[in-house]
């Protein structure tokens, strides 16, 4: 069964693939859509009151009355893990099917091989 990514991981990926050039409140609500309740949640969770150190989006800059925000450190980190976790995961899925692939081709050929063997024994 495959899970559909939380709003806090396409959260943290999206924000991730901002970089440098950060976004506004604005910008992530309407990406996701976001009602009231989830972008408290939003500015709980990725923005907190705790140091800055500890928030994964933190407040870059103030310019022509927006403020713009970018993922930090701390995000980049647990984003380029997710990343990496599921492209390990992908690895993971082609090798699979290249060994039962392998596996499908030995048996098959072992079967071959025992009935010319057979075969020829006649």
């Amino acid at each position: 069964m495959k899970l559909k990514e939380s709003l806090y991981i396409r959260i943290l990926v999206w924000a991730y693939e901002q970089q440098e050039a950060g976004f506004t409140w604005e910008d992530l609500t309407n990406e996701f859509k976001l009602n009231n309740k989830q972008l408290q949640w939003v500015q709980k969770i990725f923005r907190s009151n705790m140091p800055s150190s500890e928030n994964l989006i933190d407040h870059l800059f103030y310019q022509n009355d927006e403020h713009t925000f970018v993922i930090t450190a701390k995000g980049t980190s647990a984003a380029v893990q997710y990343l990496n976790l599921k492209e390990a995961e992908r690895s993971g899925k082609r090798a699979e099917y290249i060994a039962w692939t392998a596996i499908s081709v030995g048996v098959i050929v072992g079967a071959i091989q025992i009935i010319i063997g057979f075969l020829q024994l006649k």
